[in-house]
């Protein structure tokens, strides 16, 4: 316990998630288990859950740093949330049921992958403890290796867990199975690890490389006694690619003839030998390979009786039954009348149906494609790049077994390839983050922050938006509150989904978008549509999130400075003067010092304008908050900014009726999915539903059309 609240206070999140794949792995639910209702506790589960635990408290003492969504989160968010919708939705089968529990499988091979690359993503990533990780994971190597060689060898003495030597258990015995009990898992850890191995040797002194060089014999050793193809054709096809990419251009050549011609030569004479391969188990490999035909075969006859949704998450075992019958063809179905699924993309496939397998092959391609961009970037640390080598190996390694064995039934794979791909994303989130004009800085109570250091601008839509942050925002707004001039005010829009479409054809929301100082992309859409697009904003910065966020830089910098002096300007009458004093109890450092609730049709009556121009200027205030709908209040504060005396105002839609209570904003797990929009159309049907049809027609057009301009 003394040790865990250490590592509480000064452990690495990333080298923590790197002890939890390898003890989880080793000290399995064969190791310990204990019942606890209808979910099975192992030492692996406590781990995760401390890991998380220990996410959360970081977080809330703003020791984590912030970074923008990509694409990759979404597919990764997106795929788990729909299997965990088609788990719920899925009947259990009546008979015939799989040994593989579906509950288990959900939580073991997604929500836990899940919840481990939530918690790398967020970590701390440096070079120091990327080699941790790599440390980590070659010490695995070595005992995997020491432990598949024994078994082979039956040197029983040596071997530990125990369990792996009782031949009642697991599968492949007399084969290198390690702690999993299954060649093929073992065999993608070795590769893995292999790699990792490769990776640490550039970083250690002559010593420790002929360590490394004597370990990475062990793996290799080790993946070639699980007898599984598919192991081999993962780290074949890592010599195939990586060395190419790691070392010098100039060795390229050689080192493509070289592969070819020992390539050529074992597919020559080694070729059969594979095909006819004789295992340490009563397995027959060429049996094995057949086998596969029947498991497509089947597989598809299922999909084509339910293409979209597959027949049921955790039903292909009892369901490919009444297809084992068919004897329109030559190939032996019933041969797998006992057998679970033994292709993780057919099993996808078949089981969840085209939406969960697109969701699937996305969510892996965007993690290839992140760590290629980190591989390829020239301007990154060597280390970074190495590590989007490692990825791509890894990625390698686990597509190699996915398509002969489903991977889904033994979850330590996902672990550790999740283990690998949330720290590939969260490089790649930070070097966006830095390509955009921002850096991050030390942690603070309210985490960390980004400062600009260059302007970056983005055109979509025929928009001219600002790439910045929350924090960028919040420091470049405040900044010109703080200023001694009320000259001339500087105002910020917030573009969405149905400003972009009335952008379109609405002259006079250009000149006023044009003429802004700040525009800030407030749409989950419109940022989804930019990461698309590749012109990717760094994240939603929302008008209704910026003025609290606004609130409280104001109220930290209380004790040193002036109150920040606020207009409140829009909303229904009354409004106001409640949102005024839901401000005055919560900001100390914020001071109302105005409101108005125009009258219907007050942007056509030159009186009643200079009547509001007025009250503001008598006021003093430093921010006017503009809440009078769009596109009203760009026009109008477009039309009359160099007579409004402030220092800022904000267009901000809704966000006085938020403040004063008067509407509810969507739960924050919902507007962390970008759905936002739907909990305003519940709310307000009546007002938003023709404008959201119309919105949800035109602004995909309006996607197409910039992809095929870039294009």
């Amino acid at each position: 316990m003394v040790w865990a609240l250490v590592y509480a206070k000064h452990g690495s999140l990333w080298t923590g998630g790197a002890a939890f794949v390898a003890l989880g792995y080793i000290l399995n639910h064969h190791f310990w288990h204990m019942g606890l209702g209808p979910i099975s506790l192992t030492l692996a589960r406590v781990m995760l859950v401390g890991l998380v635990c220990l996410l959360v408290w970081r977080w809330r003492q703003g020791l984590v740093e912030k970074r923008p969504l990509t694409g990759a989160d979404w597919l990764e968010a997106l795929f788990v949330g729909y299997l965990t919708v088609r788990f719920a939705l899925t009947p259990s089968a009546s008979e015939f049921a799989t040994s593989v529990s579906p509950m288990w499988r959900l939580i073991a091979s997604f929500w836990m992958p899940a919840a481990l690359y939530l918690v790398v993503r967020s970590a701390e990533l440096s070079e120091r403890t990327w080699k941790s990780m790599l440390t980590v994971l070659t010490v695995l190597g070595v005992y995997l290796a020491l432990t598949g060689i024994a078994e082979v060898t039956q040197q029983w003495w040596a071997v530990f867990p125990r369990f792996i030597s009782d031949p009642t258990i697991g599968l492949h015995f007399g084969r290198a199975r390690g702690p999993a009990l299954m060649s093929a898992s073992l065999g993608v850890f070795l590769a893995i690890c292999f790699w990792a191995a490769w990776f640490l040797w550039g970083r250690v002194n002559r010593g420790w490389q002929l360590v490394l060089l004597t370990t990475m014999g062990l793996m290799c050793a080790g993946v070639y006694f699980t007898y599984t193809r598919s192991t081999w054709l993962g780290l074949a096809g890592g010599f195939a690619v990586i060395p190419i990419l790691h070392f010098p251009q100039q060795w390229r050549p050689l080192l493509i003839v070289g592969m070819l011609v020992f390539g050529s030569m074992g597919a020559i004479f080694m070729g059969q030998k594979m095909l006819s391969l004789h295992r340490g188990d009563s397995a027959s490999a060429s049996h094995s390979a057949y086998q596969r035909a029947s498991f497509l075969y089947v597989s598809m006859q299922m999909v084509a009786e339910d293409p979209l949704l597959g027949c049921g998450f955790g039903r292909f075992y009892d369901r490919k039954m009444s297809y084992l019958s068919d004897r329109r063809q030559q190939i032996e179905l019933e041969s797998i009348r006992n057998l679970d699924h033994h292709n993780t993309f057919l099993s996808i496939l078949t089981e969840t149906g085209l939406v969960g397998f697109v969701l699937f092959v996305g969510m892996l391609v965007a993690w290839g494609r992140a760590a290629w961009q980190l591989a390829s970037d020239a301007a990154a640390e060597s280390w970074v790049r190495a590590h989007g080598l490692f990825t791509l190996a890894a990625l390698i390694a686990y597509l190699a077994s996915a398509l002969f064995h489903d991977l889904t039934l033994s979850p330590s794979e996902q672990w550790l390839v999740c283990l690998l791909a949330g720290a590939t994303v969260g490089l790649q989130s930070r070097a966006r983050c830095r390509a955009f004009g921002f850096e991050t800085i030390g942690p603070r109570r309210s985490g960390y922050i980004a400062r600009p250091f260059r302007s970056k601008k983005v055109q979509l839509f025929g928009m001219t938006i600002d790439g910045v942050d929350m924090s960028a925002a919040v420091e470049t707004v405040s900044q010109w509150c703080r200023s001694e001039s009320r000259d001339h005010c500087r105002y910020v829009v917030t573009p969405n989904v149905d400003h972009a479409v009335m952008f379109q054809t609405n002259l006079g929301l250009r000149a006023a978008y044009r003429d802004a100082s700040l525009v800030l992309a407030d749409g989950a859409p419109v940022v989804l549509a930019s990461r698309l697009l590749r012109k990717a904003l760094p994240e939603r910065v929302a008008g209704s999130d910026l003025v609290p966020a606004l609130f409280d830089e104001a109220a930290r910098r209380n004790e040193n400075e002036k109150p920040l002096r606020v207009f409140l300007l829009g909303a229904a009458a009354g409004v106001g003067d409640r949102a005024a004093l839901a401000i005055r109890r919560r900001w100390v450092g914020v001071e109302v010092v105005g409101t108005l609730s125009p009258p219907l049709g007050f942007e056509h009556d030159e009186s009643e304008n200079k009547k509001i121009l007025q009250a503001v200027a008598d006021c003093e205030p430093d921010l006017v908050l503009v809440g009078l709908g769009a596109p009203k209040q760009e026009l109008w504060v477009h039309q009359h900014a160099d007579r409004l005396q402030a220092k800022a105002a904000l267009c901000i839609g809704a966000t006085i009726d938020f403040l004063a209570g008067e509407k509810s904003r969507a739960p924050r797990w919902i507007q962390s999915l970008g759905l936002e929009w739907l909990h305003r159309l519940s709310s307000e049907p009546s007002r938003l539903a023709k404008r959201y049809l119309n919105d949800a027609w035109i602004f995909p057009q309006l996607v197409w059309r910039e992809w095929q301009k870039d294009v």
